[in-house]
């Protein structure tokens, strides 16, 4: 009978160890038709397709333009219609020589170039929508990227622990068979800890379910825009419904590292300092706030334009009525004025300087915070390099040394067990650690899959993808 439960708790230790120590890879399960895997390049593409803020960029631009096209034009002009110098005596055209009928029309001539100044304005301006949307691109594939790789990592941990609770409930049969037989060295202080562990494990499984619905509910934000401006022309066919995000099957494997980003990381370990700060000044962000950059001194510009003369131009044509028969019935010529008008800016230089001034300090402003969002994008850079190198040092740790002993520990302590001279204690604690391990790995390789999704949101406008995949 001995021999028998030595057997069986050998087929356990088989079991057990055909739970692979790379917990990433999950067991393959099969799906039914009505089961949709989401990818994490199709998570993207449908929070990207799903950006109202896109929209809203390109209808900012396209009014930038409107404007643009019309700052050439000029004032409209101002007619005057008067009748002037009509006697009261007997309000008679004719009468009298000064009486006459007057139309005018004047024009106001902007000051020196302000209307080519203000098209290039917003122009400028205008170009600046598609860099943003570019930044807000990438920013989105980011946030996508964080919001999916935690749903992943709770999926995964949940399915690792639904994976190994067969085990703990066979290893609490089999102590109850041997303590109610009398066979081994069960005792009771033993069953309790089997149950015990079963309890904290369906306790976890509990809060992992939690913790991937909850991730899923997060990640829906950015998959689930049910007000796209359909007249912009996009499509969001491919959007998920709030209802249908808990249908929603993700991978039961990360995809392979791309070559983009391996090159990524190879740049950064030979590159120096310079050469971030170039990479990172033709980032999109970066590139967007040159732009307005650009638009201040255009800003300067047109404040000085406001020292210049303005001029007007004015023109009238006066018809005057002949003079009445009893008067001789002579004709009078009609009167044609031309004038010009001149603005002297006498008393208003203290505010146009000012004006000059403050357009001046804002262009300052804006170059001062070129200078500190460079510094921002080098410290994150060089903070999820470390980020990455350290996880991807990790992973290596556990993958070659701690799993494998993890293992190595549990099957002893299951043979000790087996024969008499171990603890069941001892058994349960080496798989619960086996368990943590597991677990572990796949929190580092989340942390490493998060570190290359913000190196890409850095570098991914300058390295170019190649359409290739290089495994882990």
């Amino acid at each position: 009978m001995h021999n028998i439960m030595n057997i069986t708790m050998a087929l356990i230790v088989c079991i057990a160890f055909t739970l692979s120590s790379d917990s990433i890879a999950q067991n393959d399960k099969a799906q039914t038709n009505k089961e949709r895997v989401l990818s994490l390049q199709e998570a993207i593409a449908i929070a990207q397709n799903n950006d109202d803020w896109l929209v809203k960029s390109k209808l900012s631009e396209l009014r930038l333009l409107d404007l643009s096209r019309g700052a050439l034009a000029l004032p409209d002009p101002t007619i005057s219609i008067g009748l002037l110098n009509l006697p009261t005596d007997g309000f008679a055209f004719n009468q009298e020589a000064m009486t006459q009928f007057k139309v005018g029309i004047s024009q106001i001539l902007p000051r020196g170039n302000t209307l080519t100044l203000q098209e290039k304005h917003y122009q400028t301006t205008a170009a600046e929508q598609p860099f943003q949307r570019a930044d807000r691109s990438l920013n989105v594939a980011l946030q996508t990227s964080i919001l999916w790789l935690d749903a992943y990592r709770d999926s995964a941990n949940y399915e690792l622990v639904q994976d190994a609770k067969p085990l703990f409930d066979q290893l609490n049969d089999i102590v109850g068979a041997s303590y109610t037989s009398f066979v081994g060295n069960a005792k009771q202080q033993d069953i309790i800890r089997a149950e015990l562990e079963l309890v904290r494990l369906e306790d976890r499984l509990f809060r992992l379910d939690s913790d991937r619905r909850v991730a899923k509910t997060k990640l829906s934000q950015f998959l689930s825009n049910q007000s796209q401006a359909v007249n912009a022309g996009y499509d969001n066919s491919n959007g998920y419904a709030h209802s249908r995000l808990a249908d929603v099957v993700l991978p039961q494997s990360l995809v392979p590292v791309m070559q983009q980003e391996q090159r990524a990381i190879s740049w950064l370990q030979q590159s120096s300092v310079q050469s971030k700060y170039a990479m990172l000044a033709t980032h999109p962000v970066v590139s967007a706030i040159e732009q307005r950059i650009l638009a201040s001194t255009i800003e300067i510009d047109i404040a000085k334009q406001a020292l210049q003369p303005q001029y007007a131009v004015n023109a009238s044509y006066a018809l005057r009525d002949d003079t009445s028969a009893a008067m001789g019935g002579n004709s009078r010529a009609d009167f044609l004025s031309i004038g010009v008008n001149v603005s002297l800016p006498l008393f208003s230089s203290t505010r146009q300087d000012a004006h000059i001034s403050a357009s001046t300090h804002a262009l300052a402003v804006m170059r001062t915070d070129k200078r500190l969002l460079l510094q921002e994008l080098f410290a994150g850079l060089n903070s999820v390099y470390e980020q990455f190198i350290g996880a991807e040092k990790r992973a290596k740790v556990y993958e070659q040394k701690i799993l494998p002993q993890l293992s190595q520990l549990s099957q002893t302590a299951l043979n000790a067990y087996t024969n008499d001279t171990g603890s069941f204690a001892d058994v349960v604690t080496a798989k619960i650690m086996e368990l943590d391990a597991q677990a572990s790995l796949i929190n580092i390789t989340i942390e490493k899959r998060k570190a290359l999704a913000h190196i890409h949101y850095y570098l991914a406008h300058s390295i170019k993808p190649t359409g290739t995949a290089h495994h882990e």
